[in-house]
């Protein structure tokens, strides 16, 4: 690990790299279609030097600018949503050849130190870091790359903390399916001020995010019922003292 190097890929368009990353990484890390999105959708955005979202791909491997020899070992794929002001951690993929030696935390240390210095962003600030999880309680060991359990207690380790709404992933493109059986997770860590994220601003980011993915009125989209009945429960909730992040190891428990 010490001959570690990483690329983004929104600053250092490499469509083969792309590719490899895709094929040795991410799809067999994602192999749920309905969670699945294509390099055809992310190379244009990549190429936008002012894309919506902005997107961050860190791919992370070793001797990258060699593609005889290259080893690409994880990805970080990050959007940033400007008018909520909030940072979704849309992928997070370790090779299995190398889990358990701390690649997840080095990229996660990456994208830390990519917010600070603005370049997730294009300078723009970061109130929130967010990110899908899957829920353990309707995820059986086996229907999915990693133990539920060991997946909860990696995304722990890593500072998330999940806010507590029924959480729908739209669908993300054509001929796909929202899906459910996910969390909406936050990681306070990585911002300045962690007290900063509110139920308004969850709620500025699901409309913010759902519209781009194609629902025109995300609130009054019965695909979303749910979710934004949630979040009004939610704010009921926190009004009255409740805590708005739950840690994930309360929330596997409830």
């Amino acid at each position: 690990m010490n001959a570690l190097q990483w690329v983004d890929l929104g600053e250092r368009f490499d469509a083969n790299l792309l590719e490899q990353a895709y094929r040795e990484v991410y799809l067999p890390a994602f192999p749920v279609r309905d969670e699945q999105e294509s390099p055809a959708i992310w190379t244009p955005r990549l190429l936008d030097p002012d894309p919506h979202p902005r997107l961050s791909f860190l791919v992370m491997g070793t001797q990258l600018d060699q593609p005889a020899a290259r080893r690409v070992l994880g990805l970080l794929v990050a959007e940033y949503y400007a008018a909520s002001r909030c940072l979704l951690v849309s992928y997070l993929a370790v090779a299995e050849t190398a889990r358990r030696q701390g690649l997840a935390r080095r990229l996660f240390d990456l994208l830390a130190t990519r917010i600070r210095s603005g370049h997730a962003s294009a300078h723009r600030p970061v109130a929130a870091v967010l990110a899908e999880i899957h829920d353990p309680a309707q995820t059986l060991p086996g229907e999915d790359v990693l133990d539920p359990a060991t997946r909860l207690a990696v995304m722990a380790r890593l500072g998330a903390r999940r806010i507590p709404v029924h959480y729908v992933q739209p669908a993300l493109s054509t001929g796909q399916a929202p899906a459910g059986g996910l969390w909406l997770v936050a990681y306070p860590d990585l911002v300045d001020d962690p007290a900063a994220l509110s139920v308004a601003q969850v709620r500025d980011f699901l409309i913010e995010f759902y519209r781009e993915l194609g629902s025109a009125r995300p609130a009054e989209d019965p695909v979303y019922a749910a979710t934004f009945a949630s979040v009004d429960a939610l704010a009921a909730a926190t009004a009255c003292g409740a805590p708005l992040l739950v840690p994930l190891t309360d929330a596997a428990a409830a």
